[in-house]
């Protein structure tokens, strides 16, 4: 077997310690378990703080779904009653233009109320005649002003 001879080619530094050894040694432990403490804290608030990050963000774009979904809810519920009114309307005017018919008119006032066409005796022929104003029976401007005076006594 071969043995290794360790060489040192630096020469070692001793470090003089002029307090006492236990009381040093305490200090220096316990600062020690001060810095664990505080960076395992650290380590652990960090651990904790990054899932409750991405769970923050999550819920956010949860919340932007549903209230996505929601709309979507409340615009088909929307086109579905435009398009129902719509048919009403198309209903109503169909009734209407039924009600506004001749033929519809005259069946109701013969079943509703009773009435009748007109029979031969019934009908009455009014003759009307044109009058001719002659050249002399024309109004002057005198007569014509009278007229509007007496239109104007008239309303008072």
């Amino acid at each position: 077997m071969l043995v290794a001879k360790e060489l040192s080619y630096y020469p070692e530094k001793k470090v003089e310690v002029k307090e006492n050894p236990k009381h040093n040694r305490r200090n220096s432990t316990k600062k020690v378990q001060e810095k664990r403490k505080k960076s395992s804290s650290f380590a652990k608030l960090v651990i904790l703080s990054i899932p409750m990050f991405g769970l923050g963000i999550a819920l956010f774009i949860l919340f932007g779904y549903a209230n996505i979904t929601a709309v979507r809810h409340e615009i088909t519920k929307l086109e579905t009653q435009k398009i129902r009114l719509e048919k009403e309307k198309l209903d109503l005017i169909a009734e209407l233009e039924g009600i506004k018919s001749s033929t519809k008119i005259s069946e109701d006032a013969i079943t509703k109320l009773g009435m009748d066409y007109p029979s031969e005796g019934q009908i009455v022929y009014v003759t009307v005649e044109e009058n001719i104003i002659k050249d002399k029976e024309k109004p002057g401007i005198d007569k014509q002003i009278k007229k509007m005076f007496s239109m104007v006594t008239n309303l008072f």
